[in-house]
């Protein structure tokens, strides 16, 4: 049988059959590597561009050769409690974002801190072209005071902002980003299922796992459900999950 998309239950709410069913067949899954950085922009400028009201795109061209992507990482803030943040890979079109959407994965605010750093975003696409520029487009959402900020570059060019989505402006910046590949080198460092309806992500310290974040679409008032963990050890040894 196929299994029902990956949906969080929640206490409280009504319990559906999907989210029972949903545990007795395999689901389709895009499991990532670290991979092989492909394309980035990591020196910061002052300002960031915030998502209230703005739809805000980076673009990046893809590598000789390239003709896949497994993950971006950008370099955002969170403020206040926001919706989750879809981010999505889409092609070029005139020198602007064409709103076809190849991959997206919503980052909910409990992925990203108040003081910044780097969110990882997996984005699995197959069929690239190579040497050919593609997008990384965050939608609009929140208002004054829940929001996400993405950190601008040392660049001048590369960013480009919308209200509505479809319309774009280029602006005189560039915006901080990674792009990384699916070479299969380990550690594993994600998994991408039905579609992004769940994804997991690890971060390694030493190579040791030390962190693990779960996000799954859901029927709860916030529309997801996410966890955070961290882990500890004494040497080698496990000695707690926070």
């Amino acid at each position: 049988m196929s299994a029902p998309v990956w949906l969080g239950a929640t206490t409280g709410y009504d319990g559906q059959a999907g989210q029972v069913n949903q545990f007795l067949a395999s689901h389709a899954v895009t499991y990532l590597y670290q991979g092989v950085q492909k394309s980035a922009q990591i020196t910061s400028a002052a300002g960031t561009q915030a998502s209230n009201g703005l739809y805000i795109a980076q673009s990046f061209t893809t590598a000789s050769g390239q003709t896949v992507t497994g993950y971006v990482m950008v370099y955002a803030a969170v403020a206040g409690s926001p919706a989750p943040w879809v981010i999505s890979l889409q092609s070029d079109n005139s020198s602007a974002p064409s709103g076809t959407v190849l991959s997206s994965s919503a980052v909910p605010k409990e992925f990203a801190t108040g003081i910044g750093g780097w969110v990882s975003v997996p984005l699995p696409a197959t069929g690239l072209s190579a040497s050919t520029r593609y997008w990384i487009v965050a939608t609009a959402v929140g208002d004054s005071s829940d929001k996400y900020t993405w950190q601008k570059s040392n660049q001048v060019s590369g960013c480009s902002t919308s209200t509505n989505g479809t319309a774009w402006t280029a602006q005189a910046f560039g915006l901080m980003y990674q792009v990384y590949d699916q070479t299969p080198t380990t550690p594993l460092a994600g998994t991408w299922e039905d579609s992004g309806a769940r994804w997991t992500w690890m971060t390694y310290t030493t190579g040791m796992l030390t962190g693990l974040e779960e996000y799954t679409a859901g029927q709860t008032a916030d529309g997801y459900t996410a966890s955070n963990r961290t882990l500890s050890y004494s040497g080698s040894l496990l000695t707690g999950v926070a």
